[in-house]
């Protein structure tokens, strides 16, 4: 199971939570929650009043608040953590995140509280403080627990006014410079990471990217000049046909002209013969066939005048 991860915006977190342990700071509260689809906290909101605070929630996620509770019976102000489970929250995502409270306490030193809440009556500003003098509320958070018990052993008695010193008077004694100093490093070191791993990446993705055009126009070219040598054997194959159509039909052409000739040939001749056959028949006749025509003419005629002669049988007395 993934934990809560803080590193995301560490230096965010760290600052939100500062300014509420911070005395001189108007900022009494810090709302946390995760980014969307991840473990990842990050700051929500911030402000003071537990009023406006309240406003804040949502039923539908899982948020964490940081705040800072004045006690009229202490000196110092104390520190309690809602760990805020909204009712419209997934049960899966309830289970998940159940184990991430003690980390959260873990990370924003010096909690007091630790109130469980999934409506606004859980944050009420009065129950609260109530909870607080009484003493009810008990800390979840192992790392507390043991600050706790580090405290009761170190204790030393100062006579009838002692009072037991609490996680926040030992937050209180931590040298804040060298811890803010400390994070801040933590946080450029990170960024300093961060910012090699993403130039090493955006290096190899660039070398990829370089690498994938090269041999995409490689491709390119290949395929360019198999095209073009497709191109031109088709092209020598097709002046190729052309040729020898070219032939073939001149050829032909060649064989029917000769037959042609042939037959015109055979056919003058042919028609030369028979005039001079007819030429010479006409040759062999006696006479001239007109002059033939003419006399059979006047046969006819002079046979005719003949045939209108009387007859004596037509007689009458």
């Amino acid at each position: 199971m993934a934990g809560v991860s803080f590193s995301g915006h560490r230096l965010e977190l760290l600052a939100a939570y500062e300014e509420v342990i911070r005395e001189e700071s108007a900022a009494d509260w810090a709302l946390y929650t995760y980014e969307d689809g991840s473990d990842d906290l990050k700051l929500a909101a911030s402000g003071g009043g537990l009023q406006e605070l309240s406003g804040h929630f949502e039923n539908q996620k899982v948020m964490y608040g940081f705040c800072s509770v004045k006690d009229s019976q202490a000196a110092l102000p104390k520190y309690v953590l809602i760990n805020w489970v909204g009712e419209d929250v997934p049960d899966a995502r309830k289970c998940a995140c159940a184990s991430h409270v003690a980390k959260v306490a873990e990370f924003f030193q010096g909690v007091d509280v630790i109130v469980n809440a999934s409506s606004v009556e859980d944050i009420d500003a009065g129950a609260i403080g109530q909870r607080l003098s009484n003493g009810l509320a008990r800390l979840s958070s192992p790392v507390l627990h043991r600050l706790r018990l580090r405290e009761d052993e170190n204790a030393e008695p100062v006579g009838t006014t002692y009072q037991k010193t609490d996680a926040a008077v030992e937050m209180k004694r931590i040298n804040r410079e060298q811890f803010w100093e400390q994070a801040k490093k933590e946080e450029e070191l990170r960024k300093e990471e961060e910012r090699k791993k993403a130039l090493d990446e955006r290096l190899r993705f660039e070398q990829e990217r370089m690498e994938q055009e090269r041999q995409e126009q490689e491709e390119r070219e290949r395929r360019y000049r198999e095209r073009e040598q497709q191109i031109e054997e088709h092209r020598r194959k097709q002046q190729t046909l052309e040729a020898e159509e070219a032939k073939r039909r001149l050829k032909e052409q060649s064989i029917f002209g000769d037959h042609r000739d042939e037959e015109e040939e055979t056919h003058m001749k042919k028609s030369e013969s028979e005039v001079e056959e007819a030429a010479a028949i006409i040759a062999q006749r006696p006479d001239n066939p007109r002059e033939f025509f003419k006399q059979q003419e006047r046969v006819a005629s002079a046979s005719a005048g003949s045939c209108d002669v009387p007859s004596p049988f037509n007689h009458r007395p």
